[in-house]
């Protein structure tokens, strides 16, 4: 009875498949409802705190909780500021995280994130 409860709440097969249609939907949304300078910064800043947060997982194994609930926090404060560029970076790292710790399943969604973020890899060097 406990392990059927369980599996109603913790299917990582399901989150996969919610990460996996999320992140695209997340990413279309924005590059056909922004402005390019929106978007440009949108990746920017995703690729630029996915690079600390890579980093720091890669000192840190343990801390990825932490690390998660640290984006959790700046994601509701991104959204009570109503600053977009904030709030869809961050849901683009919080998917990346979960993304990672469910492995090969949700490879597509940390894949959409990565292209997203390698198209605009160009700008951190200050070029568009």
């Amino acid at each position: 009875m406990l392990e059927t409860l369980k599996s109603l709440f913790n299917n990582p097969g399901r989150d996969a498949k919610r990460l996996n249609r999320d992140a695209p939907a997340i990413i279309d949304s924005a590059t056909k409802s922004l402005p390019v300078d929106r978007v440009r910064e949108i990746a920017l800043m995703t690729l630029e705190k996915l690079g600390e947060v890579r980093t720091h997982l890669d000192e840190h194994t343990q801390s990825r909780d932490q690390v998660l609930y640290r984006f959790k926090q700046l994601h509701g404060e991104a959204r009570r500021r109503m600053d977009q560029v904030g709030l869809t970076a961050y849901t683009l790292i919080i998917i990346d995280l979960r993304a990672q710790a469910l492995g090969d399943r949700a490879e597509p969604a940390r894949q959409a994130i990565d292209e997203f973020t390698g198209q605009w890899a160009h700008a951190v060097d200050g070029q568009q």
